[in-house]
């Protein structure tokens, strides 16, 4: 029997942040791949299907949201997570993700919403605290 694993890309520039994250969503049952820079993840998603893919906002080659923006163009189903530093962010930032999650939340609020992301079809963009 095979279980289903969903592949999640991370996008963030933060080595240690990149790592850790990943090692905590492997650990909770996800497959996981990384990036450090929006190209990378953009040739990544040119080859394959990610069904999560998390960005952090400050990218050394262009925004998350503006990395949100280029995923949704070449992979309109994939759910996309805004990862930021900023607690608010101007609702035109925010118009290609699905939800934004602060750095610093807890652990669990992440893989919770990841997991909901992966069981709701048609979600609108909200704010993960």
């Amino acid at each position: 029997m095979t279980t289903y694993s969903p592949t999640i890309l991370y996008v963030d520039d933060e080595t240690d942040q990149r790592l850790f994250l990943a090692a905590i969503l492997e650990y909770r049952g996800f497959r996981v791949k990384t990036a450090k820079r929006a190209v990378d993840a953009l040739q990544l998603i040119a080859t394959e299907h990610f069904a999560v893919v998390i960005v952090d906002y400050e990218l050394p080659d262009m925004t998350g949201a503006q990395l949100a923006q280029e995923i949704r163009a070449v992979e309109p189903s994939a759910r996309v997570i805004l990862f930021s530093g900023r607690a608010h962010l101007p609702a035109g930032e925010l118009a290609y993700v699905d939800v934004h999650i602060v750095k610093g939340s807890l652990l669990d609020t992440i893989v919770e919403t990841i997991r909901g992301l992966l069981q709701s079809p048609n979600l609108t963009p909200e704010t993960a605290a």
